[in-house]
């Protein structure tokens, strides 16, 4: 390996740790294939924005094509190949990953200020009654524990004691996710969802944290200690050990990448790619490649922020905005919506980055467009009206010179 990356030998490795460099095959996606992305990516995150799909459905799309939804479902739900727990946030991770969850698990559990521990002050008589139920009854919603006669909120922000216990519980280990209905958490006893043989001695939080370093300079293929530090949320006096120790046994190799202020790192024996030959793809806003805004923008020239949360007026470039990933650049961002009833992908709003020739980033766009559509089973891709109209013109061309959608998702 040498000692330095240009910035495109850099964009090149990070895409294939992410498995954004090789064309996926064309058959649909089965359980292995998505359980294959699933260990590659080390965590994939869980979001509950629903107006294109949920953001790991998109992850996935992105890297393994279309593939029919109920089959991840099976390869963490039935198969226990992956489980639910805080990786970068909210995350689903490879089951082998379990023992390495260990330590925070003991931690939350043990800790004495704070939020949960307040929790555990205001509603320490329902722990036991919300464990005898579940024990008793099996898999179990926070739904399952709500007054018939109070207020309901909805699955996901309903945080009344009864969730936020359960919440509590999961954090420590107690219990975990069994399964979803309608994408609401249903728990169960740790023993009763982890499978027969999984690996559950508990490292040292050192240990932990080292093991999670390299997996996550694993799935990022190169990056910098705050970038590997950020990957699995480490605690920064963990993360700076952790490094260290990695790259005093030779398990780690500093890089030098052109225009990074800081030192990268990445596993030795790194391959670089001489090209990267991914179809077009419309990635997530919580997709991996893109966690961590700081690195996109160094990586990738890309300044993005998600602005579901700014107000209608504010918004630069729209509600839901997707990165156009094509050629080992990001050419566009997109504000797509998934319209179910009418079985459209409509594309309202549509924004060229300036470093890209606009055909090409239109002509990327469209292409993208089109395999989400076959994945989300949406008939046909349409161009607002929201954008400049010469800019929807070209668009709904590009759309056109794609053709059938069932042939844009080869």
């Amino acid at each position: 390996m040498p000692d330095s990356l240009s910035l495109d030998q850099a964009r090149r490795v990070a895409l294939a740790a992410q498995g954004l460099a090789a064309s996926p095959r064309a058959s649909r996606a089965g359980p292995a294939r998505l359980r294959a992305a699933l260990d590659q990516l080390g965590a994939i995150q869980i979001d509950s924005i629903n107006v294109v799909a949920r953001s790991h459905e998109l992850v996935l799309a992105a890297r393994a094509g279309a593939y029919d939804r109920a089959a991840f479902d099976r390869v963490v739900y039935r198969r226990r190949a992956g489980f639910e727990y805080w990786g970068h946030a909210a995350s689903f991770l490879p089951m082998a990953q379990f023992r390495l969850c260990l330590p925070r698990m003991r931690r939350l559990a043990a800790a004495t200020r704070g939020w949960w521990a307040d929790i555990r002050q205001r509603n320490h008589q329902l722990y036991g009654p919300v464990l005898d139920r579940i024990r008793a009854e099996g898999p179990l919603a926070a739904s399952a524990f709500r007054d018939p006669d109070g207020p309901r909120r909805g699955s996901w922000w309903d945080w009344a004691p009864a969730k936020h216990v359960l919440e509590d519980l999961f954090d420590q280990g107690v219990v975990l996710v069994h399964d979803r209905v309608n994408f609401e958490r249903r728990y169960d006893l740790a023993e009763r969802v982890l499978p027969p043989g999984v690996d559950t001695s508990e490292p040292t939080p050192g240990e932990a944290a080292l093991e999670l370093t390299l997996l996550a300079a694993r799935a990022l293929g190169v990056g910098t200690a705050a970038d590997l530090a950020d990957y699995y949320r480490l605690r920064p006096a963990e993360a700076r050990a952790a490094l260290a120790e990695a790259v005093a046994a030779g398990l780690l190799q500093e890089v030098a990448v052109a225009g990074w202020a800081k030192p990268a790192y990445l596993l030795p024996g790194t391959r670089v790619p001489r090209r990267v030959a991914h179809p077009p793809v419309l990635l997530s806003p919580f997709d991996s490649l893109i966690w961590s805004r700081e690195r996109t923008e160094r990586l990738f020239g890309f300044r993005y922020r998600l602005e579901v949360y700014v107000p209608a007026p504010k918004r630069v470039h729209g509600y839901y905005t997707m990165p156009v990933l094509a050629g080992g650049q990001l050419v566009a961002r997109v504000d797509p919506k998934h319209d179910r009833q009418d079985g459209r992908l409509l594309l309202r709003r549509l924004h060229l980055e300036a470093a890209t020739a606009p055909d090409a980033a239109v002509a990327a766009t469209a292409a993208a467009a089109a395999r989400l559509a076959v994945h989300l089973g949406a008939d046909r891709v349409e161009a607002g009206d929201a954008m400049p109209a010469d800019l929807a013109k070209q668009l709904r061309v590009a759309l056109e010179t794609v053709g059938p959608l069932g042939a844009a998702g080869a």
